[in-house]
């Protein structure tokens, strides 16, 4: 599969990823909207939990079928790979349930809401079971390059997500109003977030039920050399996975609740502020799992071919590229960008975002450098780095966060991210040597970075003083001026790659 196979199949995971996220930033206002600070600082506490039971539920089985699926034993490793994961879960389902009234009357469980409505834990535990079942029929496509059936999947899992979400919120206490007491009292129990979960469980059940045709073809065997291999391979992918997950959510789950100052109403206030405009930062995010979803799959086949180096340097140059132009989309825009907060209460938070959004310009060229050690079978060192990444977010957020509230949180997830980069490639360049174009590289991030704060100050100097985010004729100019410049310099460096890529390409010839 060349780089321009690589694109359009990740122009189809990415329509399918910002239809899906889109959807989601529908969910994002609304909930805003119709919740109260305290709820929303529940609802994400607890969702900040179920990355980290995914990553153990799989425990790195999606990679490891990547590393070790061909042609001639693709069926053995999906059979093999999906029985191992049906008896874990199963096993790990049991033990959630069992560890149901301890979780629950934790610190973390309190705030998430869960004591007052265990209802929700039950939600949260079946999420994750359905969640880990669907993980490989979905490795399953990418691997086979299935893309439209992919976006389906996913597009059908959000759409009956927001569906329930508006039938449970808004339907349910609108006939419940009207005198349909054999509905739910949804709004006067307070127990809003719990159909958040529920709805959620329904559409994850949905996703599993549309896998059931695609694993009734399987042929059902296990091979325990196989498996032990791949269990080798991909055990070392749950420190990586887990310590990673400190940055991506440990910050709502454990940091900000545990080290900011102030009463329970304050920390529930600045983590529903952080959280939502968290939010808003992911929009690159859009994005980098777009790339992930073909990347992966391409990279290992990529590996059978000659200089397999030289294809990745270019992919990193090219992704570093768009990267950038992201975040300047998002961070110059930042001022239309925060109508998706709908509520004013919201907008203090705005500040983190262009932090965060250079986080995960880091985070996605990490993803890009991880290939080293998974192609040479070093997932261990992929292991030490996350720790110490995971390691140095403990403690700049017990150092941060007391001194500068969330903004701190923020700031130290942005360097862990930074440094865990920094270490792969160093790393990596040992083991993998890959000749990438590091001028270029470098270039574009700061110029990317250099341009918003010539925008943040123009904007705050001459334009509104009073407020930064405040719409004006004037910071939408000076943004798109600046926007457009900046994508003028990155098509007029790179105008042969994109060149030969699909649907772009066709404009720059």
């Amino acid at each position: 599969m060349s780089i321009k196979n690589l694109a359009g199949q990740t122009i189809y995971y990415g329509l399918s990823n910002i239809v899906s996220k889109l959807l989601n930033y529908f969910l994002t206002p609304f909930y805003l909207q119709i919740l109260t600070y305290k709820a929303v600082a529940e609802m994400n506490i607890a969702y900040a939990y179920v990355p980290f039971a995914n990553i153990v539920l799989t425990y790195g089985m999606e990679t490891a079928f990547f590393r070790y699926a061909k042609k001639d034993n693709e069926n053995m490793v999906l059979s093999t790979s999906m029985i191992s994961l049906i008896c874990s879960t199963i096993i790990a389902t049991i033990l959630l349930f069992l560890l149901q009234n301890p979780v629950i009357h934790s610190n973390s469980g309190q705030l998430a809401g869960l004591l007052t409505h265990p209802e929700s834990y039950i939600y949260l535990v079946m999420i994750m079971g359905f969640d880990a079942l669907t993980a490989i029929p979905y490795a399953q496509l990418r691997y086979e390059n299935r893309p439209l059936k992919y976006a389906a999947i996913r597009v059908a899992n959000i759409i009956t997500n927001v569906f329930f979400n508006v039938f449970f919120l808004i339907g349910v206490p609108y006939f419940y109003a009207k005198g349909y007491h054999w509905l739910p009292d949804i709004i006067g129990t307070n127990s809003q977030v719990s159909y958040i979960f529920l709805s959620n469980v329904l559409a994850s059940g949905l996703t599993f039920v549309m896998f059931l045709p695609q694993l009734r073809k399987l042929r059902w065997v296990f091979d325990k050399v196989l498996w032990k291999d791949m269990i080798s391979y991909s055990l070392p992918l749950i420190i990586v996975g887990m310590a990673g997950m400190v940055n991506e959510t440990m910050d709502r789950a454990y940091f900000l609740p545990t080290y900011l100052k102030g009463t329970r109403s304050d920390q529930e206030k600045a983590i529903a502020i952080y959280s939502a405009n968290y939010k808003l930062s992911m929009l690159i995010n859009m994005f980098i799992q777009a790339f992930k979803l073909g990347a992966e799959p391409f990279f290992f086949k990529q590996a059978e071919t000659d200089n397999p180096q030289r294809t990745y340097a270019r992919i990193m140059k090219i992704f570093v590229a768009l990267l950038c132009t992201m975040f300047l989309f998002v961070a110059l825009y930042l001022n239309v960008w925060k109508i998706f907060l709908r509520k004013p209460f919201y907008y203090e938070g705005l500040a983190i975002v262009p932090v965060l959004l250079m986080g995960y310009i880091f985070l996605g060229i990490y993803y890009n450098l991880t290939i080293w050690f998974k192609l040479t079978n070093q997932t261990r060192a992929g292991a030490v780095i996350t720790i110490i990444s995971a390691s140095l977010a403990f403690f700049l957020n017990w150092w941060w966060i007391p001194v500068m509230g969330y903004f701190g949180a923020a700031l130290a997830t942005t360097v862990c991210y930074l440094v865990q980069m920094i270490i792969c490639y160093v790393w990596g360049q040992k083991y993998y040597p890959v000749a990438y174009h590091l001028p270029k590289l470098i270039t574009y991030i700061v110029l990317a970075i250099g341009i918003y704060f010539i925008y943040n100050w123009i904007n705050t100097t001459f334009l509104s003083p009073k407020n930064i985010y405040a719409i004006t004729v004037g910071n939408l100019v000076l943004a798109t001026v600046l926007f457009f410049g900046y994508l003028a310099f990155i098509l007029r460096m790179e105008k042969k790659e994109f060149a030969r890529l699909p649907v772009i390409g066709k404009f720059l010839r």
